[in-house]
């Protein structure tokens, strides 16, 4: 899931969001049947929530709280925290699905006969890369995302002075090829070019869109423009038209039909209101 560039250099430290009790509690509720794909850890799906919520308050530089109820800003900002909250469900069934198949392949490698010590030492690492490499990238995205949503609304306001939109990479060695080929392309603000190329083109992508006076000579045609074929589908779309952090093709969202309802019903955890 890691990206060649970080979007953001924030310092905040993430590999202590849950504590190794919270480790343990998870991995014994699995363990003894407690915790289940349909009874996931209310906990854990909570502070993933508000830690990636968190991000997109950073990002967008406002709050839900600081924002005029109605306004284009709070629109944004209450749809953007209702799409993580169904995002870290998501997730949670993920985390919880993998580590119960852990449990099972040990089984029935052992004849049935596993401690939960054993349990524990082989189960971990799942857990701690859902909760600390996996998170990190995710709240850097958040993070990302909520700029770009901010930059967006901001764009829309603006096209009648600032009709264009010119697509601009950091420019240093760490942008990737795919971004690179992006660069310097030109089109109207409502061009459907940005429905899939708006930045964020990428996990941990840099990138950004420049505001620009209207010169027909500066648009970039249409039958000049290459458009990459790696850009990753769950990345394929405008945070400030769709209003979500993380696409619906995100695998996070790909479960099994027999769980297609326990999706539909948030995997039976609470909405944010």
């Amino acid at each position: 899931m890691c990206g060649i560039c970080n979007v953001t250099n924030s310092s905040e430290n993430l590999l202590d969001i849950f504590s190794d009790e919270e480790y343990d509690s998870i991995l014994s509720g699995v363990f003894y049947g407690l915790i289940t794909k349909g009874n996931l850890n209310y906990n854990y799906y909570f502070k993933t929530a508000e830690k990636l919520t968190d991000g997109i308050y950073f990002g967008f530089g406002e709050t839900l709280q600081s924002s005029a109820i109605n306004s284009k800003n709070y629109n944004m900002l209450k749809a953007l925290r209702e799409n993580v909250y169904v995002f870290s469900g998501a997730k949670n069934y993920q985390m919880t699905r993998d580590i119960s198949l852990k449990l099972r392949d040990m089984l029935i490698e052992n004849d049935n006969i596993v401690t939960l010590d054993e349990f524990k030492d082989k189960s971990l690492s799942v857990l701690k890369n859902y909760s600390e490499n996996y998170l990190t990238t995710e709240y850097n995205a958040a993070i990302g995302q909520a700029q770009s949503a901010s930059k967006w609304i901001q764009y829309e306001d603006e096209k009648d002075l600032y009709p264009l939109l010119k697509y601009q990479t950091i420019g240093d060695g760490r942008v990737r090829p795919t971004h690179a080929d992006l660069d310097g392309i030109v089109r109207p603000v409502d061009d459907k070019f940005w429905d899939l190329y708006a930045p964020l083109n990428g996990w941990n992508c840099r990138c950004l869109l420049v505001q620009t006076g209207y010169d027909e000579d500066s648009k970039t045609p249409l039958s000049m423009i290459k458009k990459p074929n790696d850009v990753p589908e769950i990345f394929q779309f405008n945070v400030g038209k769709e209003k979500v952090v993380f696409s619906k093709k995100h695998p996070y969202f790909e479960v099994p039909k027999d769980d297609k309802q326990l999706a539909l019903n948030n995997f039976n955890l609470p909405k944010v209101k």
